[in-house]
């Protein structure tokens, strides 16, 4: 089949085949880079903590009572609370700490180290030593605090910190960290490493939710207490509903809220899975309205070429040869299509890059976006193209 008929064909319903093209290239525009961002959220949502998620719930408890104004008070029953805790049926360890997982945010502040040019973002929790466990994430470096790296003096500064391997590896490459010193953004305040954690990701406003500092500071106050608690595999139900009382058995002069880390994290992905379903639902009303555009240009042209069809059949085509025609002609505007297509896809992406996104466009997705195109062309080409093929060759002889 010669190309030129078909090309002279399309020339003279350009408006209308410019139209299909533009179509096609909006679509692959929007449909990649959709997915491109679709990926990313996925990838984001699959992400793994290195903590037992599943198992963990943190346990926010709000003081009131002239006692909760003393703050030796106030740490003495921290502790009360702590092996209340550690002896309840069903929990396995807990934590004071500020540290609340999968919040979307947190605690962080500017560093400086030596040999490090500029300054550095990272998260900072102060924490009990029983964090690491109750996490369970481990320390793969060094060791963990000890009751003495708690200064007596709540107002005199920690001295040592345990930080995260990710952070170890940011700092000073594969070189060991331990007897390292970070000192605050102001350097002010210095602080030796004495362990490092492995796995961490901990999501936050900026890019820093793998970079963490743990300092055994104080993880209270006289306004309230916070703990982290790790259950066991199946407990979760009974260790909540036990919990409670035996911390108001310390001291009754308080309210809590618990929080499962389980629901705390799908809360804090609930954006993003609306995200992805408003991006699927966009693609696939793209791709269904494209494909409703193809066969109505191809009907309409089949419509108007109908004498002309059942003339090709009286001179011996065969319906092979009109669907091949057909389908021909919608390849070369899908084709067309795409290419603007491929242009548009790339520009957009550098768009979002600039405004909400961070992920490149990947050279795969744009290629299986225009077979899924190509496919889509051809697909909805066949209908109206089999219409044609049943032209009988008598209408050529037919008067308008």
């Amino acid at each position: 089949m010669t190309i030129g008929p078909i090309l002279r064909s399309m020339n003279h319903n350009r408006i209308r085949f410019a139209l299909i093209v533009v179509e096609i290239a909006i679509t692959l525009a929007i449909v990649t880079n959709c997915l491109n961002m679709i990926l990313d959220e996925r990838r984001g949502m699959q992400r793994l903590s290195g903590f037992d998620d599943d198992n963990l719930l943190y346990v926010v408890g709000e003081s009131f009572g002239s006692e909760w104004k003393d703050q030796s008070f106030v740490e003495n029953t921290v502790h009360a609370d702590l092996r209340a805790l550690q002896v309840t049926p069903g929990i396995r360890n807990a934590a004071a700490t500020y540290f609340f997982p999968w919040q979307g945010g947190g605690s962080s502040g500017s560093w400086q180290v030596d040999g490090f040019a500029g300054k550095f973002q990272a998260q900072l929790y102060a924490t009990t030593p029983e964090l690491f466990d109750t996490l369970g994430t481990k320390i793969i470096l060094g060791r963990n605090f000890v009751p003495s790296d708690t200064p007596p003096d709540p107002n005199t500064s920690t001295k040592v910190i345990i930080i995260s391997e990710a952070l170890a590896k940011k700092l000073w490459g594969d070189a060991n960290p331990l007897g390292k010193v970070i000192k605050s953004g102001d350097g002010t305040r210095a602080r030796t490493v004495i362990g490092v954690i492995g796995d961490f990701y901990n999501p936050y406003a900026w890019s820093i939710g793998e970079l963490v500092l743990f300092t055994p500071g104080r993880a209270w106050d006289t306004t309230g207490t916070s703990y982290l608690v790790r259950v066991q595999p199946g407990a979760m139900k009974a260790a909540v509903a036990a919990l409670e009382p035996r911390l108001l058995k310390v001291n009754p002069n308080r309210a809590f809220r618990t929080f499962t880390i389980t629901e705390t994290k799908r809360n804090y992905f609930n954006n993003s899975r609306i995200a992805v379903g408003g991006m699927s639902a966009l693609i696939a009303v793209l791709i269904f309205i494209t494909a409703l555009g193809i066969v109505g240009v191809t009907a309409m042209t089949v419509t108007e070429r109908t004498k002309q069809i059942g003339t090709r059949r009286a001179l011996g085509a065969t319906r092979g040869d009109i669907l091949r025609y057909f389908l021909t002609e919608n390849w070369i505007a899908t084709t067309a299509g795409l290419i603007l297509g491929v242009a548009g896809t790339y520009a957009l992406n550098i768009l979002l890059l600039s405004q909400v996104s961070d992920v490149k466009m990947p050279w795969q997705l744009v290629a299986a976006g225009m077979v899924l195109l190509w496919i889509n062309g051809l697909l909805s080409t066949i209908p109206p193209a089999m219409r044609a093929t049943a032209v009988p060759p008598s209408i050529a002889t037919r008067s308008v």
